[in-house]
């Protein structure tokens, strides 16, 4: 089997650093383990480093943590994709919609239920996912 591409929405990085034993830590783990392809944006990465204080670590320790995960970051999209802007809730989520299009993932992972969770049924480019779906999609193949 092939690992798949997973993009990460910065909810479930900074789950995945609370709650050790969560599912947001089992993929992360997975990445860190190279069962999986984990693949985050820069400005998912400055996102996570942005809210560092909700984790109550400070932005080095955050930044190193993800170093640590072995996360592909890719650099922020130089154009937004018209596809997405349509369908976006939040204009501000549209870049991580472009960022996993042009990752050619096979699924992007949120806990974001109102912005991009809903948005699964819209998107056919790639799976939106939670922690817990690509858990039982990984563990069936």
């Amino acid at each position: 089997m092939n690992k798949p591409l997973v993009f990460f929405n910065a909810s479930v990085i900074i789950a995945g650093i609370l709650s050790p034993k969560g599912g947001s830590a089992k993929v992360i783990g997975w990445v860190k383990r190279g069962k999986i392809h984990g693949i985050i944006s820069e400005i998912i990465f400055n996102e996570v480093l942005k809210n560092a204080d909700k984790i109550n670590k400070s932005e080095e320790v955050v930044a190193n943590d993800i170093l640590k995960f072995k996360f592909l970051i890719v650099k922020a999209p130089n154009k937004l994709d018209a596809k997405f802007e349509k369908i976006a809730l939040d204009p501000g989520d549209i870049h991580v919609l472009t960022s996993a299009l042009q990752s050619k993932v096979k699924y992007l992972i949120s806990l974001d239920a109102k912005h991009i969770l809903s948005l699964s049924n819209k998107v056919k480019d790639f799976e939106i996912v939670t922690p817990g779906q690509l858990i039982k999609e990984i563990n069936k193949s």
